[in-house]
């Protein structure tokens, strides 16, 4: 981290936090004023419209401010192990997301509703190609250059890194502009921000913004079987029906059990991202061993126990599970 900040003092014109700062409101102000009246217009196509603005924005800043593409949105060949631990990641966070959202069904069924329905609106309405090269696609590279590139560069005169990847995360669920999406997203977007930051590489950070959109989006295509606009209204008439029940508390203790395994995934996932071809490197460190080992194990074994702790207490004691049971 102190490596890349310092090349980044080196420059004539060093990017500063308030850069960012400034960067992202007209980002946002441009998104209300241009970019939402295209996507009520033109619906998944103006999705489209809209990742082209803010990359063309991302481009015209990196220019402006006197930085070749390289700097900004630096990309080099990947290597099969830091995309393994790219994807490892990604997988560790999404069970720690979802566990965010199904508290959130919890809390606000209606709403969490009314959010995806409108997603599962916009999304399935162009041909399956289509969607995955506008949903999975372009935000993979057109957001990832205005977070991993421009905002991302901006934080680095910041000295800690956890402070960066905070930052990142806050930055990341603003940008999605809505409530119930804003922790989801933010908890993804600082994952992604870290594994920018350690690897200097935005292939890794694009990739996993790729796979959170895209393995998504297939599997609600195969579990619809959806191949024609009929298909969709029908499918989406089950989803809208089935996420407006409110979700047992036992449903959210087996995620939560599941997330236990996230201490591991991450430290794994991060593990491989620092692979580097012909160095070799322990798994656990020898002088920070016990430190390693609690650090993984204490909160896997908070996490498990509590996931326990909603499952029984949801069997025994929750309303919502009886009364799904009773409609068995």
């Amino acid at each position: 981290m102190n490596r890349k900040m310092e090349a980044m003092r080196l420059k004539k014109r060093p990017l500063k936090p308030w850069h960012g700062l400034l960067f992202f409101i007209f980002i946002m102000a441009v998104f209300f004023v241009l970019c939402v009246p295209m996507q009520w217009t033109w619906g998944l196509y103006g999705v489209a419209a809209t990742e082209i603005v803010i990359l063309v924005i991302a481009i015209l800043f990196a220019k402006l401010m006197g930085f070749s593409l390289k700097t900004l949105f630096p990309v080099r060949l990947p290597e099969f192990l830091p995309l393994l631990g790219t994807f490892i990641m990604w997988g560790s966070g999404y069970i720690v997301t979802m566990v965010v959202m199904l508290i959130q069904y919890r809390l606000f069924p209606v709403q969490m509703t009314q959010v995806n329905s409108g997603l599962n609106q916009v999304i399935f309405s162009a041909p399956f190609l289509v969607s995955v090269f506008i949903v999975s696609i372009l935000p993979a590279i057109c957001e990832e250059a205005v977070h991993r590139g421009v905002i991302l560069h901006s934080l680095y005169p910041i000295s800690k890194e956890w402070v960066v990847v905070l930052l990142m995360g806050l930055y990341f669920g603003v940008f999605h502009t809505d409530p119930l999406r804003f922790l989801p997203t933010a908890i993804l977007g600082a994952i992604m921000s870290y594994i920018m930051l350690e690897t200097e590489n935005m292939i890794y950070s694009s990739f996993f913004h790729f796979i959170n959109n895209f393995l998504p989006l297939v599997l609600s295509m195969a579990l619809t079987g959806m191949n024609s606009s009929e298909q969709f209204q029908q499918a989406q008439e089950v989803l809208t029906e089935g996420s407006s029940m409110t979700i047992p508390v036992a449903s959210i203790g087996i995620y939560m059990i599941l997330a236990a395994a996230t201490p591991f995934g991450f430290y794994l996932g991060n593990y491989l991202i620092h692979y580097k071809k012909g160095i070799r490197r322990s798994f656990i460190p020898e002088k920070s061993k016990w430190t390693v080992i609690l650090g993984i194990t204490i909160p896997t074994i908070v996490i498990f126990v509590l996931g326990i702790f909603l499952f029984l207490g949801g069997v025994l004691f929750d309303p919502v599970f009886h009364r799904y049971m009773r409609g068995f």
